[in-house]
């Protein structure tokens, strides 16, 4: 089993770090780069997410669901429910968590596990944070942008 955990601290109040990670137009913004298109079935806890993917991914249709979402905790945990025959891993399971660092940062801590699919380890593992690194871009130019 592969685990990928990353923190990072985010120049950005929690409660906004966690609207881009839990809202439908967050996880847009935060997505670029590695996924061109998002549609969503409900929201917070049960939330589907079908995501096209682009990038070094490749072209498919991933679905997720939200299995955990604690809005006040700022803290959610999903897995995937169709691979979309893009994602080579089995089982995968992700978390968000954002934790506040004051008045005007936070951390946010993303975690993912998973089977690699016909692959090695290390190339599934390679994949997994060139997600995380794109995700973490994407949060850090966000916030830049508004600031």
């Amino acid at each position: 089993m592969v685990v990928n955990e990353r923190a990072s601290k985010i120049d950005a109040p929690a409660a906004r770090v966690w609207e881009l990670v839990s809202t439908a137009e967050g996880q847009r913004l935060a997505g670029r780069g590695f996924v061109g298109e998002m549609a969503f079935t409900g929201a917070g806890l049960g939330m589907v997410r079908r995501m096209r993917t682009q990038g070094h991914l490749g072209d498919g249709v991933v679905v997720e669901r939200c299995d955990h979402f604690d809005d006040a905790a700022m803290e959610m945990t999903y897995r995937i429910v169709d691979t979309g025959g893009i994602v080579p891993f089995a089982d995968y399971r992700g978390a968000a968590k954002v934790i506040p660092a004051g008045d005007r940062a936070s951390v946010l801590l993303l975690r993912s596990t998973f089977i690699p699919v016909d692959m090695g380890e290390e190339e599934a593992k390679r994949l997994s944070e060139m997600n995380f690194a794109l995700f973490f871009d994407n949060v850090k130019a966000v916030v830049a942008e508004a600031a």
